[in-house]
């Protein structure tokens, strides 16, 4: 089961929502993975996509009655998701309901979902407080690189305990799929993070509580959007220093992207391995 009683923020009509939300994406993951109907994916992606309004607007609602200062930022949040959800299903309509789209879909609500509950939405019962300073790394890759493993920590509970970083020997990150994001601003270049197939299953399974065995669509669809985020702070943290700094859309590849040869390092985790790369 995807749900766990870790993720309540004790709020009770907020956490039996997000158990519902939870149930829902599990629902989604099992249709895309035992190849249901186009009618079931229909229904499944209304409910979805109505919850998902219905559940927002109680959340931002409880936001606004106890004054919680991060609300602005938390509704953006909100929107971002509801027209990410919107684009779905405008690509859906369109294409007969492929079944590629919809397991990308999944992956997608999947990582989004437990990112937004974990993380952002603990804020709200801790008043939006965040630590004051961010740990200085001399080097963007190890920037990023912890960045990744925090995320991979809060999203799938892979401890970073046991993780070993060390400088890679080509220069470049190896990996059995590769997802590669865009740095503009102050800071220009590209991040490139190659998962390991045993390091992107894992965390699938982690977080889906399902066993997958390809890196299919649904799988490649949640690593984008773990990078995503991954950067996203990593980049928040750049602009706190003083350094604008934003990023593009994820891109994904099974073939090591080209130029791929920045400041790159190995990280071996109980779980596999990733390789990140920062071109600066």
């Amino acid at each position: 089961m995807m749900w766990k009683d870790s993720y309540r923020i004790g709020v009770d009509r907020i956490d039996e929502q997000h158990i519902e939300l939870f149930r829902m994406t599990e629902e989604l993951v099992t249709a895309v993975k035992n190849g249901a109907t186009v009618e079931t994916y229909r229904k499944v992606l209304a409910f979805l996509k109505d919850y998902v309004i219905y559940h927002f607007r109680d959340e931002e609602a409880y936001q606004a009655s106890i004054g919680y200062s991060g609300l602005e930022a938390h509704r953006e949040e909100h929107r971002q998701f509801t027209q990410t959800v919107l684009n779905y299903e405008k690509r859906l309509t369109e294409n007969g309901f492929d079944v590629k789209i919809m397991k990308d879909l999944a992956g997608t609500v999947t990582a989004w979902l437990i990112y937004h509950v974990v993380d952002t939405d603990q804020k709200i019962v801790s008043g939006g407080k965040e630590a004051d300073e961010q740990t200085e790394f001399d080097k963007f890759v190890d920037l990023f690189s912890h960045s990744a493993l925090d995320v991979m920590e809060t999203m799938a509970g892979l401890h970073q305990d046991g993780a070993q970083m060390q400088a890679a020997d080509r220069n470049q990150p190896e990996g059995d799929i590769f997802v590669t994001i865009e740095l503009v601003g102050d800071v220009k270049g590209r991040a490139v993070f190659g998962y390991s197939k045993e390091l992107a299953l894992n965390l699938l399974q982690s977080m889906t509580g399902m066993e997958l065995t390809e890196l299919d669509e649904l799988v490649q669809s949640a690593l984008c959007e773990l990078t995503n985020i991954s950067c996203g702070n990593a980049a928040s943290a750049l602009v706190k220093r003083g350094l604008a700094c934003d990023i593009k859309p994820p891109v994904v590849s099974q073939e090591v992207p080209k130029d791929a040869h920045g400041n790159a390092v190995h990280i071996d985790t109980n779980a596999g391995w990733l390789g990140v790369d920062v071109l600066m």
